[in-house]
């Protein structure tokens, strides 16, 4: 579970505290409890959110439009909400990002192939494939690649949606199974990578 620091101001007082994420929840993630000065957070409409990738140490900023507490069975969790967060509303097209790394794909739980990363969503991902090896529409496959430049493996299931072409390259679209927080927070660094080059084209 990654560990996130999150500053707000709760009852008139800032506070600073760590929390877990858990998981994708909806339009937010679901974390561990929030306690501010020795309280529950009940809800807090802004605040701001910070990681830190353990083997970089790079520091990533977001800020939530909204962070309320949630009872599961008696037990206090909090969904934190907005579009920094999910990078994307379910009512439009999910931003795409170039990854271009080498992965393993485990299909169908039988055969391990070789594959690129071209490009990843917060939903979706694609791959590139080797002329000599097939995926079918509806495989299920279990990806494994590393962060560039880190020694962070990234593991996700996904189920192969569409097959197509890209240059000379066989590709498969896949449809991401389990969103969890270590593939929610490399798209959003991913989406920061890309809004810095953007920014600097413009400056530029």
């Amino acid at each position: 579970m990654a560990e996130i620091t999150i500053k707000m101001v709760h009852n008139n007082s800032e506070c600073s505290v760590k929390t877990r994420v858990l998981t994708t929840y909806g339009e937010g993630i679901l974390v561990t409890p929030i306690t501010c000065g020795n309280q529950t957070v009940d809800y807090c409409s802004k605040a701001r959110i910070e990681y830190t990738e353990p083997a970089t140490g790079l520091k990533h900023i977001f800020e939530s439009d909204s962070i309320a507490r949630t009872d599961f069975n008696g037990t206090d969790f909090h969904v934190i909400r907005g579009k920094e967060i999910i990078l994307s509303d379910r009512n439009r097209k999910a931003e795409r990002y170039m990854v271009q790394v080498m992965g393993q794909a485990v299909v169908n739980h039988r055969k391990t192939i070789n594959v690129i990363v071209n490009d990843i969503s917060v939903r979706g991902i694609s791959l590139l494939i080797g002329k000599d090896q097939s995926i079918n529409m509806g495989d299920e496959i279990n990806l494994s690649f590393f962060k560039a430049g880190t020694m962070k493996r990234i593991n996700t299931r996904c189920k192969v949606v569409r097959l197509f072409k890209v240059g000379i390259y066989n590709a498969a679209g896949c449809v991401i199974s389990d969103i969890d927080s270590d593939i929610t927070l490399y798209v959003a660094e991913k989406r920061l990578e890309y809004n810095r080059k953007m920014n600097v084209k413009v400056a530029g």
